[in-house]
């Protein structure tokens, strides 16, 4: 006497153990797919495919890939619309926003400040090939009398800061400096 399946899993196993034996004798084959279909009920339907369809076969369907699996319809593959992978990036990005806390700590230096503190609150946006905007929420300014905070901009271009805009001016002091 044959026991009633009670559980989904067990059942959803029972109906697929056939589709797992045949499947990949199916698929020597490379860029075939087995796929084996098996109903559970009125609605339901389970699906079994293995082997490979190349390697585009999992595509992004939404407007970043703009549906065909490539940004900017470049002919390679993920890049974005200068020609850079995300791991080239990454590295320019990581570059822009040390070449601008670099730039910050030195003005404001320049105006009198001892210390100044960065939060990790910030935005990167790419302008260019080597250009980005950088903007750190709350940068922690730190003087002899007192503490003040300010959000900074920087804009970096070709690799090197331009313009460093929102350093807090104190009271006395020199004039900001120019040569950004």
């Amino acid at each position: 006497m044959m026991k009633p399946i009670r559980t989904f899993g067990a059942a959803v196993v029972a109906l697929a153990a056939p589709a797992l034996l045949a499947a990949p004798a199916a698929a020597d084959a490379r860029g075939s797919v087995a796929k084996v279909e098996t109903r559970l009920g009125d609605d339901t339907k389970l699906t079994l495919a293995i082997g490979s369809a190349g390697y585009d076969s999992h595509r992004r369907d939404d407007g970043y890939r703009r549906g065909d699996g490539y940004r900017g319809g470049d002919y390679r593959r993920d890049l974005n619309q200068w020609g850079q992978s995300d791991w080239e990036v990454r590295e320019l990005t990581r570059d822009a926003v040390q070449s601008c806390r670099q730039a910050v700590r030195q003005e404001a230096r320049y105006l009198g400040y001892r210390e100044i503190d960065f939060d990790d609150d910030r935005r990167v946006r790419q302008v260019g090939p080597r250009g980005f905007v950088v903007t750190f929420d709350e940068v922690e300014f730190e003087g002899r009398h007192r503490e003040r905070e300010a959000r900074v901009t920087c804009e970096i271009r070709r690799g090197g800061v331009v313009s460093v805009e929102g350093l807090p001016r104190p009271h006395k002091g020199p004039p900001p400096r120019r040569g950004w």
